[in-house]
């Protein structure tokens, strides 16, 4: 017998055994197993939901800080209920976002959510929550751009960084990496997820917004945007204008500048701030900031920062920060003093 007969005996024998055990009265057949694929169209870390053509990413950060304040320690609390002096906090927070995208007839449909941890609450919150069908936005969003510095620092035009519930549309394929769209949304006022946007015998409280923009250039981007809040009790609407730039200066340098006005019905103020991000190595990069605000019947107000940014791993980075603020007002419930206070930060931060 040669070794070709051989060898068809012995594939023959698997055949008829596999057959066989395949009839085997009680034995189920084997299970397909759908694996998760990549899903290349919308960027890096979606995936198919297995058995859909919905692409999802799941990503988020944990970020754990010890920081030093002089808490107004320079003020004399006499008489005053106030708890001032220098203190060390401890703080933690962790965020988990979800980003489901399927093409269809109508463009790209965007369900997006994000889940926030803050140990200083203690609580689970959810943040921005909304959907987008082609140009179409609906939910719970931030109005405007709202970055000013690179660091941990919040902005100082508060106006422009808040979020609720409304709908907006945003073309953005007006060529060039130009996009304009406008949105209205229930005012900010302490009730995000469900604001009374109108009741029987008031009229409406609603933020309108407008932006306008070009990104995705060699040079970096530019952002317009204005704001005006209708108010129903008394005579106090406001309305606002911001310009913010993204600017590549030079290799491994960028910048952010930003100029506000915001008119209440009782004041008004004009703000600019800028800040400087440079990388010096793969692993270091040292960023700076500096802002003012100029109240026409209030203290003025600068903020300043600076810190650095060490990667360990593109994704653990560890963060030192010095943040200063004059006329920054605090208050304990009783009463409320006004002083120069500043912070010192060393933040640890896992992203994913």
């Amino acid at each position: 017998m040669n070794m070709k007969t051989l060898l068809g005996t012995a594939a023959g024998l698997m055949v008829a055994t596999g057959a066989y055990a395949a009839d085997l009265p009680g034995e189920a057949a084997p299970v397909a197993v759908d694996y998760v694929k990549v899903c290349d169209a919308y960027g890096a870390g979606f995936f198919y939901i297995p058995g859909t053509e919905t692409c999802l990413d799941i990503s988020g950060r944990v970020r754990a800080r010890v920081v030093y304040t002089n808490n107004f320690g320079d003020i004399n609390a006499t008489a005053s209920a106030i708890t001032l002096g220098d203190k060390v906090n401890f703080k933690a927070d962790a965020q988990v976002k979800f980003d489901a995208r399927t093409a269809s007839d109508l463009g790209t449909v965007r369900s997006f959510f994000v889940l926030q941890l803050d140990s200083a609450a203690g609580t689970i919150t959810a943040d921005d929550a909304f959907i987008q069908v082609g140009y179409l936005t609906v939910g719970k969003f931030g109005n405007a751009y709202g970055d000013v510095f690179y660091g941990d620092t919040g902005a100082i035009y508060g106006e422009f960084d808040k979020s609720g519930v409304g709908a907006q549309v945003m073309v953005d394929n007006l060529g060039g990496g130009f996009y304009v769209g406008a949105g209205f949304q229930g005012l900010d006022d302490g009730n995000k997820w469900q604001p009374t946007i109108w009741t029987t015998g008031r009229s409406a409280d609603i933020t309108y917004t407008g932006r306008l923009g070009i990104t995705g250039q060699s040079w970096g981007a530019v952002d317009l945007s204005a704001i005006y809040e209708a108010h129903d009790l008394g005579d106090n609407d406001m309305w606002g204008l911001k310009a913010t730039a993204d600017l590549k200066l030079i290799d491994k340098l960028s910048a952010r500048l930003t100029g506000v006005y915001v008119d209440y019905d009782s004041d008004y103020f004009y703000g600019a701030a800028a800040a400087a991000k440079y990388q010096a190595t793969d692993a270091l990069a040292v960023y700076a900031g500096i802002g003012s605000r100029f109240w026409d019947k209030a203290e003025d107000q600068v903020i300043a920062q600076v810190g650095a940014d060490y990667s360990f791993t593109p994704d653990l980075i560890l963060t030192a920060e010095v943040n200063y603020t004059s006329d920054k007002v605090f208050t304990d419930g009783t009463a409320s003093v006004t002083d120069d206070t500043w912070a010192a930060m060393l933040k640890l931060t896992r992203n994913w």
